[in-house]
């Protein structure tokens, strides 16, 4: 795997610790979280480890190893909170889920409101990105409060991970600064975005006027969580992020840069979190967007972009074996 000219800082000593195993005979549990606020998300599940036999899973396009409701092991343990990236669905990155699951982790996954397959309403309005964070906060309140889940969770090793406008999401729980008048005038006439950044630029144009003025006039809100120990960002939505406060986020970072990323152009993005205070990065040069994403779906076109699609010769399941080590390694260091 080839690997872009940058400098991994704090990226060996926490590689050195990644190859992580699992509990021995731990399988994979899921249950969906039920009563789920509506107004962070449509469903969520949590993801456990449990002694019940995995089987097999077919949801839709998705090929699943769980355990579907079965009683999860004892134990308190730390939890990883998902964001899917914009059109995203709570099964999206299932592959990390089992994956942390398996490790010993809670993985609480969901469908944001407005802004998953079905429905990307929530894109048009003004307050986009900070409510995208502020969905995140919501269900981890719920979950905290779950009398089935509250006693299992170590409430201080309690992780995010982020794909695309999720890692967007999660960088502002770590105290990064949604600043909306950014993204104006990034992909306003003359703005360098038409041009550098065009299919993010497309993404985000369903803006109608009225919003587009309050963003242009909306001071950068602070939606950080104190809760949250460490962030994973794969592919992350950068832009439309306050750099200062980029230079000051609170908690370890770790990205997945694609350096082949064909919706947001990864110079102006994942790269640009490299080198800053408290992250490190790892970045592939034949990566495209959807690395992160679950493979084996076959066709997944959405607003002409497909989850499914890989840049030539680059290989998804391989990458993703290779990438759960990496963020194990991470998280299990970031939150000891």
């Amino acid at each position: 795997m080839n690997h872009l000219p940058i400098a991994l800082r704090r990226a060996a000593a926490v590689l050195s610790a990644a190859l992580l195993p699992g509990i021995a005979g731990a399988q994979v549990g899921v249950q969906r979280l039920e009563g789920v606020d509506p107004a962070a998300a449509v469903s969520a599940l949590v993801w456990y480890p449990t002694a019940v036999p995995a089987q097999p899973q077919r949801v839709g396009p998705f090929a699943l190893q769980v355990a579907v409701d079965a009683p999860p092991s004892d134990g308190r343990r730390p939890l990883l909170l998902v964001s899917h990236g914009t059109g995203g669905h709570e099964l999206g990155h299932a592959w990390l889920a089992e994956g942390l699951a398996a490790r010993g982790w809670l993985v609480l996954t969901m469908r944001q409101t407005a802004d998953h397959f079905q429905d990307r309403s929530g894109i048009a309005r003004a307050d986009f990105f900070e409510r995208r964070a502020r969905q995140l906060s919501r269900a981890l309140d719920q979950v905290l409060a779950d009398p089935r889940w509250r006693d299992r969770i170590d409430s201080a090793r309690i992780a995010a991970f982020g794909h695309s406008a999720g890692g967007h999401s999660v960088l502002a729980l770590a105290g990064a600064r949604p600043d909306p008048a950014r993204v104006v005038a990034w992909c306003s006439p003359g703005g360098a975005g038409l041009v550098d950044d065009a299919v993010m630029c497309g993404l985000g144009g369903r803006r109608g006027s009225d919003a587009v003025a309050v963003m242009q006039q909306a001071a950068p809100p602070d939606v950080a969580d104190r809760r949250i120990a460490a962030i994973v960002v794969a592919a992350p939505l950068v832009v439309p992020l306050q750099p200062a406060s980029l230079q000051a986020l609170r908690v370890p970072v770790w990205v997945e840069a694609s350096g082949r990323d064909e919706v947001l152009a990864a110079r102006h993005h994942a790269l640009t979190l490299c080198g800053l205070p408290r992250v490190a990065c790892h970045a592939d040069t034949g990566a495209g967007h959807f690395a992160s994403f679950q493979g084996g779906t076959g066709p997944l076109p959405a607003n002409g972009i497909d989850p499914a699609f890989d840049p030539p010769g680059f290989d998804r399941p391989a990458w993703q074996r290779a990438a759960l080590v990496r963020i194990a390694g991470f998280l299990e260091a970031a939150t000891r």
